[in-house]
């Protein structure tokens, strides 16, 4: 497999509680050593594909890479708490959806810290 190859499906993501998507092995193969956690409304607008989108050869996987290797790229530019940024999703020939995005640090319960991955604006809790 090389570099640019994204590994099997099962590996990339696992739906948690409440719609979030554990999006952490994929996230430490593009560099960030965080867990990542993406919100429910963040995955159905950016990175889950249609019918539409899948003719034209994208897929969950790429686009999931794509926003992290944005979103690492946003972290090594920032040291704020939270940060914001904007990402563009390509949706097929001639279609783009430009969304400002959130990246909040949380801790869980041992203390440890990790990312949760919203659309601006979004309420967590």
């Amino acid at each position: 497999m090389s570099s640019r190859e994204v590994p099997d499906r099962s590996q990339l993501f696992t739906r948690l509680d409440m719609g979030m998507v554990d999006a952490s092995p994929i996230a430490r193969d593009n560099g960030i050593k965080l867990p990542v956690i993406l919100t429910e409304k963040l995955w159905d607008e950016v990175v889950q594909t249609d019918e539409d989108s899948r003719l034209y050869g994208q897929k969950e996987e790429k686009r999931l890479a794509s926003l992290l290797r944005t979103l690492k790229m946003e972290l090594i530019k920032c040291r704020a708490k939270d940060l914001s940024f904007t990402f563009i999703a390509c949706k097929g020939p001639g279609s783009t959806s430009c969304r400002l995005l959130k990246a909040s640090y949380r801790e869980d319960k041992s203390g440890k810290l990790y990312l949760v991955l919203s659309v601006e604006g979004e309420k967590l809790s």
